[in-house]
């Protein structure tokens, strides 16, 4: 972590040296980096300089000199806090004035010292620092193995990105098959965000009914329905403060995706059957299995709330792309699994792990860790091996191969002349998507200006109209608009 002193009187000031009062050894290593002068000094800062201070986007000490800025300190403090990530700023020479020091703390000093400064003291507060910026490194590597097991490549970069997200208060989609464990990766996100002693609250969007959509998530006041004896928070009341995670969104039909646009763009809503407005502060992770560009283009799903949900994303790759992290896998939830069925169980054999990587895993992570629980079950000795596998996977491969069976059956009763007729169907279906997709994605980034779209698409406004018509492209079917104004959408310049 950088060390930077901000004076203009860098000669008057005691490189840290210890007094003759005890200091412990461990302070005395922060003692020796300053006194071999691995601290930088600065007596002129300007803005430019503040904010290349921390190019490399890491945390900084910053010892500001009062007697150097005077009033002028406080503007200094502001300006580090601006132009640094989270910084560790510490006022030294200051006035001993209560008003004063409380004003630089609430301001973001980390600590703020009196002309009688104690620099053993300082000393200590900078080894301070340095211990709980190596501790919460350590944490989050920590929670990050913990919770996400891999490291292939693809693993590798989300947990390089995790961080990153779980810092900001955007929206994330995570997307990818089932099984894969976006769930795991959405609790991670809360988990390392400054949200994390909050609630996570989940809403299962596959069992969502829409007659009780409303109660449930925005919940209801007394007398809403026969029943409501009493007034009920909803989910997204629950997570306030928290995340709320929309579990497989996908799967929501278009007249909930509405309801849920609506509280996205006011970020209040009104419990069933109340009139008074509550806004909540939530974060909104989703995670879908299935391609949301594409039900977009298929009318199943809101541009308009895909783009609400999508601000960030995370794609976990099916296991069968990263077979490599498998034997990590294994390792992690053998114990885990294990000590939750009492067994003791050493090990397990070569043969066992080759089976493993050879299998295509439909199921993802959480078959895996299903078929090491029953592993663990089947096996009568202290060492599982590739034996307890063969009848799962013969069992799954006739299952796959049936089905193989079955489509290639259909497929013997088609004639020749309707393959050719059905083969040419499926180009011309093809082309006809891939050209909808394109005009959809263009008129959205030019917020559906008909001029600006037909010209980054090289034709003519007339053209880009009837190709529009033709296609469906209506702008109310898949952009929203605030039903309480009575403004007229307007689609051309």
């Amino acid at each position: 972590m950088k060390i930077t002193l901000l004076t203009k009187h860098p000669e008057n000031f005691p490189a840290c040296q210890p007094s003759n009062s005890y200091v412990d050894a461990s302070v005395r290593t922060v003692q020796s980096i300053l006194d071999t002068k691995e601290i930088l000094i600065l007596s002129e800062p300007d803005n430019q300089l503040l904010n290349s201070l921390n190019l490399d986007n890491n945390q900084a000490i910053f010892i500001i000199d009062y007697k150097s800025y005077l009033d002028g300190s406080y503007d200094l403090l502001r300006d580090l806090l601006k132009h640094n990530k989270k910084p560790y700023i510490i006022v030294i020479n200051a006035p001993n004035e209560a008003e004063l020091a409380v004003k630089y703390l609430k301001a973001g000093a980390y600590h703020y010292f009196t002309e009688e400064l104690n620099y053993d003291c300082l000393c200590t507060i900078i080894h301070e620092i340095l211990t709980k910026s190596t501790l919460s490194t350590n944490q989050l590597v920590s929670e990050l193995d913990a919770y996400f097991i891999g490291n292939s490549s693809c693993i590798k970069k989300i947990k390089e990105v995790i961080p990153k997200i779980a810092e900001t208060n955007c929206n994330v989609l995570i997307s990818g098959e089932t099984g894969t464990g976006k769930e795991l990766v959405a609790r991670l996100i809360h988990k390392l965000s400054p949200r994390s002693r909050k609630p996570f609250i989940v809403i299962d969007c596959t069992t969502l009914q829409e007659t009780l959509f409303e109660s449930e998530v925005f919940g209801y006041e007394k007398g809403a329905f026969t029943g409501a004896i009493s007034p009920k928070k909803g989910l997204i009341e629950l997570a306030d403060g928290g995340t709320l995670f929309l579990d497989e969104i996908g799967d929501l039909n278009l007249s909930i995706q509405k309801k849920f646009l609506r509280f996205l763009q006011e970020k209040s809503f009104n419990r069933l059957g109340g009139t008074k407005l509550i806004k909540v502060d939530v974060r909104i992770i989703s995670a879908t299995n299935r391609n949301l560009k594409e039900e977009i283009l298929s009318g199943k799903f809101r541009a308009d709330l895909y783009y609400r949900l999508c601000t960030l994303q995370i794609y976990i790759p099916p296991l069968r792309e990263r077979k490599e992290d498998i034997p990590l896998i294994v390792e992690h939830y053998l114990n885990i699994k294990a000590k939750e069925l009492n067994k003791e169980i050493k090990g397990f054999t070569k043969d066992f792990i080759d089976k493993l990587i050879k299998y295509d895993w439909p199921g993802n992570v959480r078959e895996l860790i299903n078929l090491i629980e029953r592993a663990i079950i089947l096996t009568e000795g202290d060492i599982i091996t590739g034996d307890v596998l063969n009848e799962y996977i013969e069992q799954t491969s006739d299952k796959l191969e049936t089905t193989s069976q079955i489509a290639l059956k259909d497929e013997t009763v088609v004639s020749i002349d309707d393959k050719i007729t059905n083969q040419i169907n499926v180009v011309k279906l093809t082309l006809h998507e891939m050209e909808k997709k394109l005009i959809l994605e263009t008129l959205i980034k030019n917020n559906w200006n008909q001029s600006r779209t037909a010209k980054e698409l090289g034709i003519s406004r007339k053209q880009l109209i009837t190709k529009m018509k033709k296609l469906g492209l209506l702008k109310e079917r898949y952009y929203s608009r605030d039903e309480n104004s009575n403004k007229k959408i307007e689609t051309n310049n």
